[in-house]
């Protein structure tokens, strides 16, 4: 298991179709069902616009500002990732966050569609590789929160 300092991973399963899971990930916009994150972009989410990346540890409302980057934006392969550093090519800090969506397939006749949620966050860098400069636990511990509150969004608009 790698440590949380280096990536953080959470899977969870959806009960809804992935283009519903999808259109509620990608609306950045209504966010609504996410207390810990924010994403605030001038511009759609699309692969090399910038934006600044809201963080409420607590998810309080209150909220540390980060700049940041989308990286792989892919409606195709339901991909969305965004990713920011400090320093030279990260040297300092880097994170890389991502979240993809899979069609699981459907067990029987009749059940209903689910989608599988791939969220995935890897640091690099020196404060990282120091166990410094986030409070990894509470990211892995509110990554998790963030997939059981999509979920629960999503299903809850079936």
């Amino acid at each position: 298991m790698t440590p949380p300092n280096k990536q953080i991973e959470h899977i969870t399963l959806i009960n809804a179709p992935i283009e519903s899971v999808w259109n509620a990930l990608f609306d950045i916009n209504d966010w609504s069902w996410n207390k810990w994150t924010r994403l605030d972009a001038k511009e759609a989410p699309a692969e090399g616009n910038k934006g600044k990346l809201k963080a409420s540890y607590e998810g309080n409302d209150e909220w540390e500002t980060f700049d940041f980057t989308f990286g792989k934006v892919d409606p195709g392969s339901f991909t969305l990732s965004w990713l920011g550093s400090i320093g030279p090519c990260g040297s300092i800090f880097g994170g890389r966050h991502t979240m993809r969506l899979e069609e699981v397939a459907e067990m029987s006749v009749g059940s209903s569609p689910c989608t599988r949620l791939i969220h995935i966050e890897r640091f690099s860098g020196m404060l990282p590789a120091l166990g410094v400069g986030l409070p990894y636990k509470i990211l892995n511990r509110n990554y998790l929160l963030m997939n059981e509150s999509l979920k629960e969004f999503v299903e809850g608009n079936q």
